[in-house]
């Protein structure tokens, strides 16, 4: 019965298929017909304007530019007496301009106004006859004759410009006329054109409402027929009551690689569909997709619902592959690639959900200590495997310590590791787990028989911090705080701890701006020669006001250093010392000694050199009127090196002392190897060296030491009377301290100076 159906239904659409057709044919026949008229028609009118009217344009403009290039070598001629541009150029546009009035007649255009244009040119080539024979052969009238001949030639130029302008607006108006013709039959073409094209619409329309139900038929067998048997990822069809009614041969290969039955396939892929095709009813979607795994595949699953024919189509598709790429790529942007612990990016994504759980939890950061050293002797790769040893060590270690609180171990840089802990204790359990830890580091020797320790920084959620911004700004805090104190390699956030931390940018901040807009001041301390009572050097201090008064170098100092803005405000007082010793040089006090204080990062600042050289020659002050002292610390960094540069800087010529000698690494080879000209005994020894036994015999070992030596002695922090008569009698050449000045502004030093004119008598 239905075979019957189908065929009536197709020889009907056959017979009525055969009729539109023909009609359509012979539509189509007389659209072609008018179509070829109209183009024809069109295309007369194009090359008409192509091959006719448009080159007209050309040669008239060519012609105006002609008539007036005769014009202007006639002048040019006139004014320079250059025959060649009559006879070589005016003749040559002269022959130029007849051959186009010569063209355009030929053309056919303006025959009359071309006959005008034609007499003027040949009056214009007579008088240029008569012009050039006056210029070669006349008297002394000849000027004025031919002023009179390019007055004639401007009034000959002048009629035939309207006269081009004439035959220009004429051919305009003809392009014109058949640009419209050529637009209207444009135009009629088009509605012909779109004419027919509806009326093909309304046949398609009624074609298509009138094949429908045959459509609705066919497509289904022409579907499962041809594509799902061609395709080669499966296609499994089901009713609407999830039996399987229709698969493709390459389901029964997936069969095959999964090595399980058909049935057992089916089942599986039935039971994860079902949640889907309730979603897609209820939503009223028409597919939807979803993956599964079965055996060691991962499949796609793209699910479609077929209203019309009441049946799924299920399309799968093997992305085994790319979920393991997937997984390689999560992989690698949660795990350290060394290691193989959760990075950075997985320990602020814990954090974050962390904080969202708002439970109670520790986070923690522990950097290797020295590490760039590490890197320096053992090179980037031995180094990778040192650090890979300290995780061995750490993971079993943490699971041993913590073992009654889940906790998750990162690597969040090449030298730093971080742990969340999901417990609530804060202080005393961290200082247990932190010292089992550096028990454990200490007593183990790692890759080339090296040792570490670690430094450590803690805070608390939700006492020190609410969120992962705030979390890594206290952990930030407490493990800068760690590393940077001395003898002590836990630190536990605090807010005092942050407060401070908080001024301590702040204060960076305004020195910054404060350095930038040379708000700073520098003050100098006199030091006296108490064997001859003259005043010999000036010690170099910096100052910083504020509108609150003074900040003192004690505070801003260490900032600046930790900073790196040492090295613009160390070069910006090096500099201005300078300036200040050259002026009172320059004033008569030829053999005072500036001193500058330089910080352990300036003197290792590979630049260092090369600033004061620069600052010495800059403020042309003779190198001997400087001195630069140094710390202990300093020179006893890297001994090698810092020789070397002591004797290029005493080479130059300038003064060297040791800063505060005795209280760092004093040692006395140094003495010996370095070129040293003075120590500064540090006012730690002069404040009791009155009412100290001790105090006075390490001053009096270390004048003696100097005097042995043949360096100068200079005592700071000098503030009464007795501790002059004490160093006098020792033999110490010079003081500095309250009992003879505080440190002075400059124009105070000035006014001192002058009070005490010994210096100028020694000059």
């Amino acid at each position: 019965m239905e075979t019957a159906k189908l065929e009536i239904n197709s020889a009907s659409l056959q017979r009525n298929a055969n009729r539109i057709y023909g009609v359509v044919v012979v539509l189509g026949i007389l659209l072609s017909a008018y179509v070829y008229l109209s183009a024809d028609k069109i295309e007369s009118g194009t090359l008409q304007l192509i091959e006719h009217e448009i080159p007209i344009f050309g040669q008239l403009q060519q012609l105006d530019s002609a008539l007036t290039e005769q014009e202007l070598y006639l002048n040019e001629y006139y004014a320079n007496q250059d025959r060649n541009l009559y006879s070589v150029d005016f003749k040559n546009t002269s022959l130029k301009t007849e051959q186009l009035l010569k063209q355009l007649l030929e053309f056919n255009v303006a025959p009359q106004q071309i006959t005008e244009l034609t007499q003027e040119q040949r009056k214009i080539t007579e008088l240029a006859v008569i012009f050039d024979q006056n210029m070669q052969f006349g008297t002394g009238a000849k000027w004025d004759i031919a002023r009179e001949h390019l007055g004639m030639f401007s009034m000959y130029r002048q009629q035939t410009k309207p006269i081009v302008k004439s035959i220009a607006a004429d051919t305009d108006e003809r392009v014109m006329q058949q640009y419209k013709d050529t637009k209207k039959n444009l135009n009629q073409t088009s509605y012909i054109v779109l004419a027919y094209s509806i009326l093909m619409f309304i046949v398609a329309t009624f074609i298509g409402r009138y094949i429908k139900s045959f459509i609705l038929v066919s497509v289904k067998n022409k579907r499962l027929a041809l594509f799902p048997q061609r395709n080669p990822n499966p296609i499994i069809s089901l009713d609407k009551k999830n039996n399987v009614s229709f698969a493709n041969p390459a389901t029964d290969k997936l069969v095959t690689t999964l090595a399980i039955s058909k049935e057992l396939l089916y089942q599986s892929i039935i039971e994860q569909a079902k949640p889907v095709q309730e979603q897609i009813l209820l939503s009223q979607q028409v597919h939807d997709r979803f993956e599964f795994s079965i055996g060691n595949k991962t499949l796609d699953c793209e699910i479609h619902w077929l209203d019309d024919l009441e049946t799924w189509d299920l399309h799968l598709a093997d992305v085994t592959q790319k979920k393991l790429a997937e997984e390689k790529l999560n992989y690698q942007a949660y795990h350290d690639q060394t290691t193989g612990l959760f990075n950075k990016n997985k320990f602020y994504e814990t954090l974050n959900s962390q904080c969202e759980q708002e439970e109670h939890f520790i986070a923690g950061s522990f950097e290797i200590r020295n590490y760039s050293k590490l890197i320096s002797q053992l090179g980037i790769e031995q180094t990778a495997k040192f650090v890979v040893e300290v995780t061995e060590l750490l993971c079993p270690l943490l699971e041993d310590i913590i073992d009654d609180y889940p906790f998750t171990l990162y690597q969040t840089s090449e030298k730093q590791f971080s742990i969340i802990i999901e417990a609530d204790f804060c202080t005393e359990r961290l200082h247990k787990i932190v010292h089992q830890i550096e028990t454990k580091i200490e007593r183990e020797t790692f890759y080339n028989a090296k040792h570490i320790e670690l430094d450590f920084g803690f805070c608390c959620f939700p006492e020190h911090a609410n969120d992962k911004s705030s979390i890594m700004k206290c952990l930030n805090i407490a493990l800068d705080h760690a590393i940077s104190t001395e003898h002590s390699s836990l630190i536990i956030y605090s807010h005092s701890l942050g407060d401070a931390i908080s001024k301590e940018l702040a204060i960076t901040e305004q020195l910054r701006i404060a350095i930038n807009n040379k708000e700073l001041e520098l003050y100098f301390q006199p030091q006296l020669n108490i064997q001859n009572n003259t005043i010999v050097g000036l010690e170099t201090l910096i100052r910083w006001p504020t509108e609150n008064g003074f900040i003192p170098p004690v505070e801003f100092i260490p900032l600046a250093e930790k900073s790196g803005l040492i090295i613009p405000l160390g070069e910006w007082i090096a500099i201005n010392a300078c300036k200040q010793a050259k002026y009172l040089i320059d004033q008569g006090y030829k053999d005072i000694v500036v001193a500058i204080n330089i910080s352990p990062q300036q003197f290792q600042h590979p630049d260092f050199y090369n600033m004061i050289v620069g600052a010495l020659a800059f403020t042309k002050v003779p190198a001997h009127n400087i001195e630069l002292e140094i710390t202990e610390g300093v020179i006893m960094y890297n001994e090698a090196d810092t020789i070397d540069l002591l004797h290029k800087l005493k080479a130059v010529g300038l003064m060297l002392s040791i800063d505060d000698f005795g209280t760092g690494y004093s040692s006395l080879s140094y003495l010996k190897q370095f070129p040293i000209d003075k120590l500064k005994i540090d006012q730690s020894f002069i404040f009791n060296i009155n009412t100290d036994a001790a105090d006075k015999a390490i001053v009096n070992t270390v004048v003696d030491l100097g005097k042995n030596l043949g360096l100068t002695l200079i005592a700071e922090g000098v503030e009464e009377s007795e501790h002059l008569d004490i160093l006098k009698k020792m033999g110490c050449q010079e003081i500095q301290g309250y009992y003879f000045s505080r440190p002075l502004p400059v124009l105070q030093l000035h006014e001192f100076l002058q009070n005490n004119q010994d210096l100028k008598e020694l000059a």
